[in-house]
């Protein structure tokens, strides 16, 4: 009897060591070390004009977050590993939509950092709900009028309009002395969008052609109207031999095919980084814009970097689509906020934010991310030449080297 007892004892603890296993104390299961997911919010043009964007900046955002669950997801300071889910509110492009999905982002689906939205002037509109609201926005906008808001929370991982338009009135004064011989007869014409990212650059490039003494003219067309056809002429009229503009895609297409209309060829032509996006090279013609140059942050044709290359494969294994500039900067901004989270060693927003401030040193495949006191991550741009519709990285512009640097840049913004 007392052998039979010791027996069933011995079952009845072999039942109960299971039933702990199975309770998620095992080391096999890993559920006990598995904790809440984190939540980041996407904030994009699902539909309407610049929908084509809104999918790459969906697929980056995207590869980034599958790569860090596939690993078991981010480390924090509770032992856990916590896995992301990516939620998404289509903005349609609009600054007060745009307002509602990131409050239902934050408010209702607990997002601890936004990723968005596409504009300069939706991303000025959230200037007081990101204030508000607590968390940390990061997108790849250029505007050099986010840097006055001295938002703690508004990031752009993006090389801003006041550096671009350093870098691209140098480019094209250097492109017509190359050509001539010296800058004896060069007038830039400045043909930008009337918005707040065209507006923005186009002071940048007058006050650039200013300081340096080279002669311009400006004009910024109506983003609501397909042919430009009138301000080409105005500007040809005005005795313009060299390019600078930004505008977005629509306004690319329409001074592209209106320049080539009016029967300007090989022109020096430099523009924001709109122009290398497929979606806006699917709408030109080869001709109208061969030998063109932009500034860009990425080049799927781009061997030379290897971070990027290695996102262009990783990105055709997961993809049908080609990769372009926005797919590869969300795929930078949900890595830069995966790296706050990190070293943050937590997922509360405040923390995140505060997170973001101090990065300094990070690689990405965009460049080398030293934030400043506001706004600004990246300091860095490619040179791309548009060789029959295929946007060609031939040179590197980088302002800052380390941190120390990023003082020196600031009247730029």
């Amino acid at each position: 009897m007392k052998k039979f007892l010791l027996m069933l004892l011995a079952v009845l603890m072999v039942f109960s060591l299971a039933a702990c296993g199975n309770n998620g104390g095992g080391s096999e299961g890993g559920d006990s070390n598995e904790g809440d997911p984190i939540v980041f919010g996407l904030t994009t043009t699902v539909t309407g004009d610049q929908a084509a964007g809104g999918e790459q900046a969906t697929n980056g955002a995207t590869l980034a977050i599958n790569e860090v669950n596939e690993a078991g997801g981010i480390l924090l300071a509770d032992g856990k590993y916590h896995k992301i889910v990516l939620k998404i509110e289509d903005d349609q492009g609009d600054k007060v939509l745009c307002d509602t999905t990131v409050r239902r982002l934050v408010e209702q689906e607990g997002a601890v950092v936004i990723l968005g939205p596409y504009f300069s002037g939706q991303t000025i509109a959230l200037d007081g709900t990101m204030k508000e609201l607590g968390v940390a926005l990061i997108n790849s906008v250029t505007n050099v009028g986010i840097d006055d808001l001295k938002n703690p929370y508004l990031w752009h991982n993006r090389c801003d309009d006041g550096l671009n338009g350093v870098i691209l009135g140098k480019a094209v004064v250097d492109e017509y002395v190359k050509r001539n011989g010296s800058a004896d007869g060069l007038k830039v014409g400045i043909i930008c969008g009337n918005d707040d990212t065209g507006t923005g650059a186009a002071q940048v490039y007058e006050n650039y052609f200013t300081e340096n003494g080279v002669d311009f003219y400006r004009d910024e067309h109506d983003t609501t109207v397909d042919d430009l056809t009138a301000y080409i002429q105005k500007a040809i009229a005005a005795g313009c031999n060299a390019w600078v503009s930004s505008c977005h895609d629509k306004g690319a297409v329409a001074i592209a095919k209106a320049m080539y209309e009016q029967g300007l060829r090989d022109q020096i032509v430099f523009t924001n980084p709109i122009l290398a996006q497929t979606n806006v090279l699917e709408m030109m013609e080869p001709e109208w814009v061969e030998g063109w140059a932009c500034v860009a942050d990425y080049s799927a044709s781009d061997t030379s970097n290897p971070l990027a290359a290695e996102f262009t494969k990783k990105w055709n294994a997961a993809y049908d689509v080609t990769p372009d500039v926005q797919g590869a900067l969300y795929y930078c901004h949900a890595n830069l906020a995966i790296k706050a989270i990190q070293d943050a060693g937590s997922a509360d927003p405040q923390a995140i934010a505060d997170a973001i401030a101090k990065i300094s040193g990070f690689k990405t495949i965009i460049g080398t991310v030293y934030a400043d006191e506001y706004t600004n991550l990246i300091y860095e741009i490619g040179i791309t030449y548009i060789r029959n519709l295929v946007p060609t990285m031939e040179a590197s512009v980088s302002m800052v080297e380390s941190q120390e640097d990023v003082k020196n840049v600031a009247k730029y913004h």
